[in-house]
């Protein structure tokens, strides 16, 4: 299957921003490890660097896009892995 250059773009766009919404989300989230929180803040404000170009981004920022889009890719299995304590430890109860 084929794509036109500007349809492969647009939905790599829509990709990342879901997946930076995601990652705003996760950042936000204190049952994931500070770390893991870090990381997805990082990878939200490396996503708000690439706004102001978007819809008319040279080859070097849409690369910038890709590889994020493939970072955060790569990240979120890292948040299944989070193991799960029994409640009262979590709570100190």
């Amino acid at each position: 299957m084929r794509v036109s250059m500007e349809s492969k773009n647009e939905m790599e766009v829509m990709v990342v921003t879901d997946l930076a919404a995601i990652c705003r989300k996760l950042a936000e989230n204190e049952a994931l490890p500070e770390a893991l929180q870090t990381k997805a803040r990082e990878f939200v404000e490396e996503f708000e660097s690439l706004l102001p170009s978007r819809g008319e981004g040279t080859a070097f920022q849409h690369a910038r896009g890709e590889q994020l889009l493939i970072k955060i890719a790569r990240f979120l299995p890292r948040v299944v892995e989070v193991e799960a304590r029994p409640r009262e430890t979590v709570t100190g109860q």
